[in-house]
């Protein structure tokens, strides 16, 4: 018989309401919050931002070196200050006295207190071949309109052998800070539900639950409400986040985001039920806290390597690991999520990715679920899987 909606509704509301009001939950929300917000406003606040060259032009073609200067400082993604120097002598003395980064004299003499930047070094010997260039074409008795026509270029043709892959590259830290957040999130979430489990068995409040509850029941009630007060935690960090982040301008929302963030949550939801039934089945074949450790190794270690995994899946989501990885349904969660965020998948990848995760997690769910019931009511030494999963057959 299946587990009614009512029973279970009691049990998420008694997880919810416990779990919110507790102290752990306020002061690890507290530091979560904290340490997001820092990682957003110390980076702004520290200096982090491009650095401006200051240059200084003197001579007769003051005028041309800085319009040319100001044409090609962004396609180079130069930032500069241009002051303007009547003569060699002050350019010389603004250039020591760290006025400016460097100087340009007469269009063909470069000032600088050593060896300048690269990028800036190119801007300047650009600008001044293309005045000294144009001074050339004059005496040859070329106009300047015509010199400048001249020197006018256009952009080569780009002739496409092969369509472009749909990549989004403005989702991948997106993706990357999903991967994290599912990655907390199985840990963390997991083994609450373990402890969790643990502790309603070692201090007997399972048996009275159980004595209106079927253990199903039971399971179904402790894991949706300790992911409804995830999902809480999770907004109650990110939003502010988010915000702060906004207003600073150290964030931006591209194209495609609002989906990203769908698939995240999603992802995260799929995982998370698959995982905590796991979780829970340990906890009530467990006795005493080390023992949920000890158990739960391999599935951490499984957790740890499927987010290496999907890091590497950040960086390079049409390699072959990453398009194999995201069709084996624990990786999947973590490692589907990047193809997906970033426009890496065909139609049809998706949908089967998922379907494989349902799959695995509805056979979790029945194995976990027998588990938990064979191992809530047993107290004494640790169980091993294989006698809970005898004890609740008998």
């Amino acid at each position: 018989m299946n587990p009614g909606p009512r029973p279970v509704g009691l049990v998420v509301r008694r997880e919810v309401s416990e779990r919110l009001r507790a102290k752990s939950f306020l002061i690890s929300t507290g530091i979560y919050l904290l340490a997001a917000l820092a990682s957003v406003v110390i980076p702004h606040f520290a200096g982090d931002s491009k650095k401006v060259y200051g240059v200084g032009v003197a001579g007769p073609q003051a005028s041309a070196m800085e319009r040319l200067i100001g044409q090609l400082a962004p396609a180079l993604d130069v930032d500069v200050r241009l002051v303007r120097f009547p003569d060699h002598a002050a350019a010389l003395e603004a250039v020591r006295a760290k006025a400016v980064t460097v100087a340009v004299v007469d269009a063909d003499r470069l000032i600088s207190r050593g060896e300048p930047p690269e990028r800036l070094g190119v801007l300047l010997n650009t600008a001044s071949s293309q005045v000294r260039l144009v001074d050339r074409l004059g005496a040859a008795g070329i106009s300047p309109t015509q010199a400048a026509s001249l020197l006018a270029t256009e952009p080569l043709a780009l002739e496409r052998i092969e369509q472009p892959q749909p990549i989004r590259e403005s989702n991948r830290p997106l993706a990357f800070a999903g991967v994290l957040a599912i990655n907390l999130l199985l840990l963390t979430y997991g083994f609450t539900v373990a402890n969790g489990v643990l502790e309603e068995k070692s201090s007997r409040v399972s048996e009275i639950l159980l004595g209106a509850l079927r253990p199903s029941q039971l399971l179904a009630g402790k894991v949706v409400g300790i992911g409804v007060v995830a999902v809480v935690q999770l907004l109650a960090i990110a939003l502010p986040t988010a915000g702060v982040a906004l207003v600073l301008g150290s964030f931006s929302v591209p194209e495609g985001t609002p989906l990203a963030i769908a698939a995240v949550l999603l992802w995260a939801l799929l995982g998370y039920g698959l995982y905590s039934c796991i979780f829970a089945a340990v906890g009530a074949a467990a006795s005493r806290p080390e023992d949920v450790g000890n158990a739960t190794a391999p599935i951490t270690i499984l957790i740890a390597a499927t987010y290496f995994v999907a890091v590497a899946s950040v960086q390079d989501p049409d390699g072959t690991l990453a398009t194999v990885v995201s069709f084996i349904p624990p990786m999947a969660p973590m490692t589907m999520l990047p193809r997906a965020a970033m426009g890496h998948v065909a139609w049809w990848e998706v949908p089967l990715s998922m379907a494989l995760v349902l799959l695995m997690t509805y056979a979790t769910v029945r194995l976990g679920g027998r588990i938990y019931a064979g191992g809530i009511r047993r107290l004494g030494p640790k169980l091993k899987l294989r006698d809970a999963w005898r004890a609740a057959a008998g």
